[in-house]
């Protein structure tokens, strides 16, 4: 029994760092251990000028965009920060996994809920609307986070996302596609809970990360398509760079490796080195030019996508 419980150990470490073992190109910059025991939240200013990182204690970070130099810290959740939202006035909401909804004006705490678990955050036809893991979804004023409506839902949120007047919600069995009325449109079942649900920016397309496997819909017809990845594990995180050429995917499980696919083809052409424990959510720049990524390392990672690897049309070379 012992013996093969050694040898499971082993074909696991011996397979999980099978896509690490390619060649990948070292992070532009590394913030190292901003957030003690992880970085579990990340998400850009709408100006690009600032990014906002929350951490497994609770506590957020803002740091300038241009310089990696932080410009403020602040301690108000009490467990880790699942979802921080940029908001076009300039300010930001967090949700936790304590329950609490944060308004937040620069440092300071504009207005504030507190109840279940947020496990998502969009802004949605200018109202901020948090998924939670009691099978229901809730929609605030932005200005003030005045409760406006509850929504019960089949199954607890696993992720949103918004395009124009679509907004999708995912649940561990399905995607709920609804439309400016909260109704809900088109139910698209799926195996698996998709992680990290993201629309394309035409809309055409949304995408998640699974088990070894990359999930994309197509949103007109519903349409899946199940792709196989070089991660070793659970897809965590995915991310549609703003001109939609590319899409970023992150591993959690045995890797936390990160690639860049193009979505023409859906096919590797650029990795990057992983991070040294599991990832969390990996971020693009609103110019597209800066790729973040979080991990449980406590890290975050930077990588410049318009250095010279890269060409002026946006074409990368191949990393096969």
């Amino acid at each position: 029994m012992l013996r093969n419980i050694l040898l499971s150990i082993v074909f696991i470490h011996f397979f999980s760092g099978c896509s690490n073992l390619m060649q990948a190109d070292p992070a532009d910059h590394v913030l190292a251990g901003v957030h003690e025991f992880g970085t579990t939240a990340l998400a850009y200013t709408l100006d690009g000028q600032r990014l906002i990182s929350g951490g497994f204690l609770g506590e957020m970070r803002v740091w300038d965009a241009a310089t990696q130099r932080p410009l403020s810290e602040v301690h108000a959740h009490q467990r880790a920060v699942r979802a921080i939202l940029p908001l076009a006035s300039g300010e930001h909401v967090s949700g936790g996994d304590d329950g609490r909804l944060i308004l937040w004006r620069g440092s300071q705490i504009k207005s504030q809920v507190a109840g279940v678990k947020v496990s998502a955050l969009a802004l949605f036809q200018g109202q901020i609307v948090s998924g939670h893991t009691d099978g229901r979804l809730r929609v605030w004023s932005a200005n003030g986070l005045r409760p406006l409506r509850e929504i019960p839902l089949d199954g607890d949120v696993v992720a949103l996302s918004v395009q124009g007047k679509q907004l999708a919600i995912a649940l561990d069995h399905a995607i709920l596609l609804m439309d400016s009325s909260f109704k809900t449109r088109r139910t698209i079942p799926t195996t698996h809970a998709p992680h990290d649900l993201q629309f394309s920016p035409d809309g055409r397309m949304l995408a998640a990360g699974n088990w070894f496997r990359l999930s994309v819909w197509d949103v007109a017809s519903g349409e899946t398509r199940s792709l196989p990845t070089e991660h070793n594990g659970l897809l965590t995180s995915v991310a549609f760079s703003p001109d939609g050429r590319y899409l970023a995917t992150l591993g959690r499980h045995t890797d936390s490796a990160i690639r860049l696919l193009d979505t023409t083809h859906f096919k590797v052409v650029q990795r990057y080195q992983a991070h040294e424990l599991c990832g969390a959510m990996i971020r693009f720049s609103p110019d597209g030019r800066t790729l973040a990524s979080a991990s449980d390392d406590e890290s975050i990672h930077l990588h410049r996508l318009d250095s010279p690897r890269y060409s002026s049309k946006g074409r990368m070379s191949s990393a096969h």
